[in-house]
């Protein structure tokens, strides 16, 4: 198993990827474009498989496995007492919190587990604009919100990608989370 610390994810490659994988409502109705088509139109020929490198993919795994490998990559972080740790497989990522599970992206995903307001209170800690954007996909929110969500989703992601990105993505990603 590699282990992360939050640290350790601060590179482009691991933010295309999560993104394009983690947001499977991120849809923008108006656009007709998802998040994931976002990431891949504009990235991924310039990374190739580095994903699959960092998930532990091989040639069989979603079939074998349901894309679930013995020794995940497991990013681990103490918040608040807590113990946050996500694990990254080729067909899924898991969220745990004290090892039970709060959500996973997979194909049979479990997300909007967490509120927004809580998910956004990250952002005061060391490594505040990872968490954040690690936890995201696990957010819910109301109509009011969709606004500043958007404004802060597209400021965090700056960090990231150019500007016009951001606010595209942003968008798919408040359609999902509403």
């Amino acid at each position: 198993m590699n282990k992360l610390r939050v640290e350790d994810i601060d590179c482009l490659n691991f933010w295309i990827y999560y993104f394009g994988c983690c947001y499977p409502n991120g849809y923008d109705e108006e656009q007709d474009i998802s998040v994931s088509e976002l990431m891949e139109e504009l990235y991924t020929e310039k990374i190739g498989n580095w994903w699959e490198k960092f998930t532990g993919y091989y040639e069989g795994v979603l079939d074998e496995n349901d894309g679930y490998v013995d020794n995940p990559t497991t990013l681990e972080e103490a918040l608040s007492g807590k113990i946050l740790k996500i694990e990254f497989h080729p067909g899924d990522i898991l969220y745990f919190i004290n090892d039970e599970q709060i959500g996973c992206t997979g194909p049979h995903w479990e997300l909007k587990t967490i509120p927004y307001k809580e998910v956004a209170q990250l952002l005061s800690l060391k490594n505040g604009q990872q968490l954040f954007l690690l936890l995201l996909p696990l957010a819910f929110i109301d109509g009011e919100e969709r606004w500043s969500v958007r404004k802060r989703i597209t400021e965090q992601m700056k960090h990231y990608f150019s500007e016009d990105l951001c606010e595209r993505v942003s968008g798919c990603i408040v359609a999902g989370l509403a």
